[in-house]
């Protein structure tokens, strides 16, 4: 009875480990490629089993099979993961002390967010030169009037329903634009940001729709073709100005170690600051067993990173994110799509729009 306990239960976790390999946007698929930690850690108790089992029965066939099989599903499951590591090397490195920096905050509020009365010196506290907000509603701008004011240049599409986004700075802009790529109910943030050394940052500010997600019916779930094909978009239009330098910010919807987010990263040449330094997982912020990083802050080459850190938000189902960022030497991006990247990009962006079309949210 144990085996047959610990087998189906191994099992069922080999099973989705691989099922995040099935080329479809269907989101209770698509949904696997989030827990991957949490996996590798419960696919360790029937590996360890397995393995004592095959010691005392003197290294029979089956449980032998068994702990093989436990193994290939929990080191594919760590390669994905443990890029976010200390161990790894670093994609964005270390900034010299005194160099001039800018500190980016990224922080999803969340709309239904039920303590909200001290979320305000929290993000006031941080003194972020650029602030993202996301799931900004009225509410939220009226609970914020006072900090908002202490930053004079703003970018905002507010609305309700989760679907807010805000870019406020310190730093000057020096162009600005509100971008609807797949769908007229999520929109992107594009604004040019001026260092105070004169530089140029363009800084994007996005927050995809969520794959699962109840659509306008209110009777389907969003598949992530959606989400996929409005991050590949981003991706080729940084591609297309790879001589500009990028700030990439915002709540994916999507964890670091997707095939989409790696193909984002790779088809557009932009760098993430986590890799070689840690996880920094987001979500679920009131349930640490189950946390993944699914909000983001890349940046093209030239920038080092002075810190790198989250902040609990009170009342919000997500850490915000820190970055403390020295522009060192701006040398724009190089992409580098391997394989069948372009063709998988296409196909993404061409599924997207057919679905949201489809779906009758564009």
């Amino acid at each position: 009875m144990m085996n047959w306990i610990l087998r189906t239960s191994g099992a069922l976790l080999l099973l989705l480990t691989v099922l995040p390999l099935v080329p479809t946007g269907k989101w209770y698929v698509r949904w696997w490629d989030f827990p991957r930690l949490q996996i590798a850690i419960l696919l360790a108790i029937p590996l360890t089993i397995s393995i004592g089992q095959a010691y005392e029965s003197e290294f029979q066939w089956a449980p032998i099979v068994w702990a093989l099989l436990f193994a290939a599903g929990l080191f594919w499951q760590l390669s994905h993961v443990i890029p976010f590591s200390p161990v790894w090397k670093k994609d964005v490195s270390d900034a010299i002390p005194g160099q001039a920096n800018i500190k980016f905050m990224m922080s999803n509020l969340d709309y239904e967010n039920s303590r909200p009365e001290t979320v305000i010196d929290e993000l006031r506290n941080e003194g972020a030169d650029v602030l993202l907000l996301v799931e900004v509603d009225e509410q939220w701008v009226l609970r914020l009037t006072e900090l908002r004011s202490e930053y004079p240049y703003r970018q905002e599409e507010v609305r309700g329903e989760g679907l807010g986004i805000a870019v406020w700075s310190k730093l000057p802009f020096k162009a600005t634009a509100t971008r609807h790529l797949v769908s007229d109910r999520r929109a992107s943030l594009w604004v040019q940001l001026e260092t105070r050394q004169g530089n140029t940052v363009n800084f994007v500010g996005l927050h995809p729709t969520p794959p699962g997600l109840l659509d306008s019916t209110g009777d389907s779930r969003r598949h992530s073709r959606i989400r996929d094909a409005e991050l590949i978009l981003v991706s080729k239009e940084v591609a297309s100005r790879r001589d500009e330098t990028w700030v990439i910010a915002g709540d994916f919807n999507d964890v670091a170690w997707s095939h989409t987010t790696r193909l984002f990263k790779r088809t557009s040449g932009l760098l993430d600051p986590r890799i070689g330094r840690g996880l920094f997982s987001t979500y679920l912020a009131n349930v640490p067993p189950c946390r993944c990083p699914i909000d983001h802050i890349f940046v093209s080459e030239g920038f080092a990173v002075t810190s790198l850190d989250r902040k609990r938000i009170t009342g919000s189902d997500h850490f915000a994110v820190l970055a403390t960022l020295a522009l060192v030497a701006p040398k724009g991006v190089r992409p580098q799509p391997r394989g069948n990247d372009k063709v998988d990009a296409r196909q993404l962006v061409e599924e997207g729009i057919d679905d949201a079309n489809t779906r009758d949210v564009r």
